[in-house]
């Protein structure tokens, strides 16, 4: 059997299991469990060295199915060899799925490794064998000009404070609505992630300094919830101020939705935005902002 109907059977046992619960929770609750079934055993990411090694191994027959989803003008700068172009935000549209196999390993990539890990995650819950490239482009080639965006550059980050008292949610919150008038759980999974990534509010990615600003600005009322996905250990080293904890890997559990407010913006990282992306592209197929 392949991988992908193996992952879909996956799926379809989970959802059956949760009929009666599905029924009360409507498409909500078919996101929910699809992102707590996909995201449990889930390696997200590739590093580049990794994939080329594969590419360059003597032996086609392993090689991965390679998508770009990088804006076409970004793509035809500069693309990793055989890899198709398909812009993240229509990663979900029936046309661009048609286009992906079912049968074969998926990597796919962007400029800085954030909205790759956008159409990764959406494509991980839709059933592929996906990963995203660690770092985009800029992990995989030093020219300036095919990476079409300024390079991270660790000298010149900011250096803003941290904590390492434990935040501990003390509320719980209703969870949002999420109603794609679909019936099929495929189907509904497909049309709230392109809903959410063809939303205008659909804003995947904030920057260190804005967070700053916006926590520092006098003014509490706007201050959005953060979420840190790291490890305990790590959330543990230190983290944002108010930060709660929640692994990136069980940010769609119950449990853990229920400490997310529905009506409050939330901010949530990782280590380098990778699996903090992860969880916001769950989050926001679920109707957070």
């Amino acid at each position: 059997m392949k991988k992908f109907a193996v992952l879909n059977l996956i799926l379809v046992l989970s959802l059956l299991l949760g009929t009666a619960a599905l029924a009360q929770e409507g498409d909500f609750g078919v996101v929910q469990r699809t992102a707590e079934t996909y995201l449990a055993d889930w390696k997200p990411v590739m590093s580049a060295d990794a994939l080329y090694e594969n590419l360059n191994d003597g032996d086609d027959s392993n090689n991965p199915f390679i998508v770009s989803v990088r804006a076409p003008d970004a793509y035809e700068l500069g693309h990793i060899p055989g890899a198709i172009n398909i812009p993240w935000k229509t990663i979900a549209k029936p046309e661009s799925l048609a286009k992906l196999p079912t049968d074969q390993p998926i990597v796919v990539y962007c400029y800085t490794g954030h909205t790759g890990q956008v159409a990764a995650t959406v494509l991980r819950m839709l059933g592929y064998d996906v990963q995203n490239l660690k770092f985009g482009m800029m992990g995989w080639t030093q020219n300036d000009e095919v990476l079409a965006t300024k390079r991270y550059d660790p000298a010149t980050s900011p250096d803003y404070p941290v904590e390492t008292e434990a935040n501990e949610a003390t509320e719980t919150y209703d969870y949002p609505v999420v109603n794609t008038g679909e019936s099929d759980a495929q189907e509904i999974v497909r049309a709230a992630a392109d809903a959410w990534l063809n939303s205008e509010d659909s804003k995947p990615i904030v920057s260190a300094d804005s967070v700053f600003e916006n926590l520092s600005d006098g003014d509490d009322s706007n201050n959005p919830f953060i979420v840190s996905v790291r490890a305990p250990d790590a959330y543990a080293l230190g983290h944002l101020p108010g930060a709660i904890n929640i692994p990136w890997n069980q940010i769609a559990s119950p449990e853990n939705l229920a400490k997310l407010p529905a009506d409050q913006p939330i901010v949530d990282y990782c280590y380098t935005g990778h699996t903090g992306q992860v969880a916001a592209t769950v989050l926001g197929m679920l109707g957070y902002n």
